[in-house]
């Protein structure tokens, strides 16, 4: 029997007995799954009571399935309809190439959704992801019927527990906040920390509810990598775990080439580069399988070195005009470029490696033309380079990798005199100006400040101010009010925003020796004032202070790095509180 709930009293694993309703919009349907994010969400929506089932209304897994012939017609005709109406949304022939052409490969990936599906759990929980986050949904199933046809494309044996897996990696995702989930704007640290935190969820769940160990290790297992750099465990994935390696690989394809709240799809040429950089220079994957799952798809990016089914060898050649299905071919032997033709009479017969070179001088020239756009001050040329080199890093990693690298680029030339200093003062306005813009977009997607106020002061000359913005945006991003003072060292001054802005934290920007005794005499007298008060020391000679009698007052850092590990003493403790 259905009862109602007050949301203080509603407990995780609860399933919901009726609609949720927001301005007349269903929220969440009967028969959700009631996670620990599901209520926070509720919190923040002014939900106050809800009606739940008075016992689980699922029953934990049983590793039962209905053949699709004895399915009931209604059922069947049900799970048909859904099952065309997903797979238009993810078989695009630009995606999957010419896998599902077949229609004995069609029919058999619908055998094995329609058997799935029969079982009420499987169902249950992906009826539940579908509700939380339906892009998330649609990326599971298509990792699913990925892996699903290429282990049927190679012959390779594989277990219903792995498959089960496949479709249900990502279910830990219930428990990851639907706002992260949907951001349009890149991720910060923490919000991809809390990303993280899907595959130990998933793992626990399908324990709980009693799915095979083999299904409940894909949940958390698949975000390992061959390197040892993936998570939750750290793991070398071993090359003799070739299914997990395979899945790993289509999921990243996926993730790539789908449309997110945060991206627009990939093509699958690119993304098929990003596979072979990750295998070839990262040590992600490993370089076999990439070519088995490249050869799958049979879509081959620039620089892929394939040997042709006429028997020639040669070199896949970047031409934006033709097809990325059909693509021109320099012969090694000859040095003719021939282009695929469209009758198929040659195709490429398997990749037999890749040629990174032109990607990394792809990637030396945009970063040489990012700085040279800085320096001449051409602001929305030095956009469209930093967009393409921040495609997939986090919030941070545009500030530590193109940002703060540019600058000590700049810093550089100038200190070998190969920039005049007002060349240096338009790279560094150019820069400020770029931040600013990159933090319209992301402060939309901020949640409200949950650190309190900080106070930032930059004791160097306006010369310090693309780092001192840099710092100040960093404490933004990472849940701190911050309020800027730029170019100020009056110590009574200081006081007193510190006093009328209740701030818990100070931060400076110190990058000139000469500003260390300045440092030194402003927090002695602020510590008289302020005695509980953080103070943090940001700049290149920082480290100085590590020696001075007053250390242990400060968090010093003399890149963004080091802050932001800094910060992170604090952010831990806040979530430990």
């Amino acid at each position: 029997m259905p009862k109602v709930i007050k949301l203080e009293n509603l407990k995780d694993g609860s399933i919901l007995a009726k609609d949720i309703y927001i301005n007349s919009s269903v929220l969440f349907r009967t028969g959700m799954l009631v996670s620990s994010e599901l209520i926070n969400y509720l919190k923040r929506k002014g939900v106050r009571s809800v009606s739940v089932f008075d016992a689980p209304a699922f029953t934990p897994f049983q590793n039962t399935f209905i053949p699709k012939s004895r399915l009931p017609e209604h059922q069947h005709k049900e799970l048909t309809a859904q099952f065309q109406n997903e797979m238009t949304q993810i078989a695009d022939e630009l995606r999957y190439g010419r896998i599902l052409h077949s229609e004995a490969s069609y029919q058999w990936i619908r055998g094995l959704y329609l058997k799935f599906y029969s079982n009420p759990t499987v169902r249950f929980l992906m009826d539940c992801l579908k509700q939380w986050d339906p892009v998330c949904y649609i990326h599971s199933l298509d990792v699913f019927v990925l892996t699903s046809l290429f282990f049927k494309h190679v012959n390779w044996k594989v277990s219903q527990a792995f498959m089960l897996g496949c479709l249900l990696h990502d279910i830990g995702k219930l428990y990851t906040p639907v706002e992260i989930l949907l951001k349009k704007g890149k991720l910060t640290q923490r919000e991809y920390q809390r990303i993280t935190e899907h595959t130990l969820n998933g793992y626990r769940l399908l324990k709980k509810m009693n799915f095979p160990e083999e299904t409940c290790c894909v949940a958390r297992s698949h975000h390992e990598r061959l390197n040892g750099s993936g998570y939750p465990d750290h793991l070398h994935v071993d090359i003799s775990d070739r299914h997990l390696i395979l899945m790993m690989i289509v999921d990243v394809y996926s993730a790539l080439t789908m449309n997110r709240s945060y991206r627009k799809p990939m093509l699958a040429t690119k993304a098929m580069q990003i596979l072979l950089v990750d295998s070839y220079t990262k040590h992600l994957f490993h370089q076999s399988m990439c070519h088995l799952f490249i050869n799958f798809i049979h879509m081959f990016p620039p620089a892929t070195k394939v040997v042709l089914t006429n028997g020639e060898s040669g070199i896949v050649l970047a031409d934006p005009t033709v097809s990325d299905i059909l693509p021109k071919i320099k012969l090694w032997k000859t040095g003719q470029v021939i282009q695929l033709p469209s009758d198929l009479s040659v195709t490429v017969k398997t990749i037999i490696g890749w040629d990174s070179r032109d990607f990394i001088e792809q990637q030396r020239q945009t970063w040489s033309a990012f700085i040279h756009y800085l320096i001449d001050g051409d602001h929305l040329k030095a956009l469209d380079c930093l967009d393409t080199m921040s495609d997939g890093m986090r919030i941070e990693e545009v500030f530590i990798k193109l940002f703060e690298h540019a600058m000590d680029e700049i810093s550089h030339m100038l200190s070998l005199n190969q920039l005049l200093k007002a060349q240096y003062m338009v790279a560094s306005s150019t820069v400020v100006r770029l931040i600013s813009w990159k933090m319209m977009e992301i402060t939309r997607q901020l949640r409200a400040s949950t650190m309190g106020e900080i106070v930032i002061v930059n004791l160097d000359s306006i010369q310090g101010l693309a780092r001192t913005k840099l710092m100040n945006d960093l404490f933004t991003i990472n849940g701190w009010k911050t309020e800027l003072l730029v170019e100020i060292d009056d110590g009574s001054m200081i006081s007193e925003i510190v006093r009328l802005k209740k701030a818990k934290f100070l931060a400076f920007y110190c990058a000139q020796k000469s500003q260390t005794s300045l440092l030194i005499q402003l927090t002695a007298t602020l510590h008289d004032e302020f005695p509980d008060l953080n103070i943090f020391v940001h700049g290149s000679h920082s480290g100085i202070l590590a020696n001075d009698r007053w250390a242990n007052r400060f968090r010093l850092s003399t890149n963004c790095s080091e802050l932001i590990r800094n910060m992170k003493y604090y952010l831990v403790s806040q979530v430990r509180t």
